[in-house]
């Protein structure tokens, strides 16, 4: 009787070995990064073709779209004086205005507006609309998937991949342009950014080539003000929360010591030989600062060039996407240092 209980636990415990070997890789939180740092690879787009170049998507007549090459000045007269300010890289400034179920990020460089990142229920983002079907996108604009723009005496050519036109498609409008972001799970727009050739060519959303050179576009994270970190952190929260009212998901409480956790766990895990970010050393990482959890979770991303493509990247990545607008989590706190944004997401007793 004792060999076959020996026998039984042995058998038992050779299962659990195996199951451990199976399922240990996803203890390990997937680093996501930008899958368009690189321009080396194919970015041939197979599944929507260039439509003729000789039609022209009219300027929007109303909405955020009309305030690009506008004087802030004029925005603050209607909005008043905006929520958050700080500078952003190339003498861009920032400004944040949050109104129930409207969001915008202004971006301006010597007081004139360049981009409005907007999202909101009721953000007014003309001629399109926030929750509308993105199929309406591609029936009624017309779209280039390869575009040339020129911006500070330059000419860059970028190359939008099947991925960007099903999630971050581009609409050219005359003189400026529309990054329209889409939820490809339900394919509803979620949020647009209108935004000139010379912030589109800042921020680099696309890969990018310039035409003389034919080198790629890189982004510099050495180059940023020191004030952009915490005030990308903060933008961080706010988008991640404006995504979670969109799909009916509680905002998050935003939790300082959960941020000091993601800034040692960053520090800690960017330190090493190779970068990772496990599940163990979170939650001894929580554990040790009396943390009380049910559950936690952790997205990381690293070297995109702003928040918003950022978040729009984990809602359009599976697990990212769980992690992020999981109705069981009610706290968070983040991170943002030397190109990498993390989030650590927990359920607290």
């Amino acid at each position: 009787m004792k060999k076959l209980i020996i026998k039984v636990i042995g058998v038992l415990l050779l299962i659990c070995f195996l199951i451990y070997l199976f399922y240990s890789p996803r203890l390990k939180f997937d680093v996501l990064e930008n899958p368009n740092k690189d321009s080396t690879k194919s970015t041939q787009n197979k599944d929507f073709k260039e439509q003729e170049s000789n039609v022209e998507n009219p300027m929007p007549k109303e909405g955020v779209g009309t305030w690009v090459g506008k004087s802030l000045n004029r925005l603050t007269d209607k909005y008043g004086q905006a929520d958050r300010v700080y500078p952003y890289k190339n003498d861009f400034k920032n400004y944040v205005f949050k109104q129930k179920d409207e969001y915008y990020l202004v971006t301006t460089k010597s007081g004139i507006i360049k981009s409005v990142y907007a999202t909101g229920k009721q953000a007014k983002v003309n001629p399109l609309h926030i929750s509308d079907s993105a199929s309406h996108v591609f029936e009624e604009f017309s779209i280039n998937p390869e575009p040339t723009i020129n911006a500070n005496g330059k000419k860059y050519e970028l190359e939008l991949s099947d991925s960007d036109m099903k999630t971050q498609t581009l609409v050219k409008f005359k003189n400026i342009y529309a990054q329209i972001y889409i939820d490809q799970q339900t394919n509803k727009i979620v949020a647009v950014r209108y935004l000139d050739s010379e912030a589109l060519a800042a921020f680099k959303p696309y890969q990018m080539l310039t035409s003389k050179e034919d080198k790629e576009v890189k982004s510099k994270h050495g180059d940023l003000p020191y004030e952009q970190s915490s005030n990308q952190l903060m933008t961080l929260y706010e988008i991640t929360n404006e995504m979670r009212k969109l799909k009916d998901a509680k905002p998050l409480k935003i939790n300082n010591t959960l941020a000091h956790i993601a800034s040692f766990n960053l520090y800690e895990a960017t330190g090493a030989d190779s970068v990772e970010f496990t599940e163990d050393a979170l939650k001894q990482q929580l554990n040790e600062q009396d943390v009380s959890f049910v559950s936690s979770s952790q997205n990381v991303g690293y070297d995109f060039n702003d928040v918003p493509t950022l978040i729009h990247s984990w809602l359009n990545s599976d697990i990212h996407r769980s992690r992020m607008l999981n109705s069981k989590y009610n706290e968070m706190g983040g991170e943002v240092m030397n190109g990498y944004y993390t989030n650590i997401f927990v359920e607290e007793k």
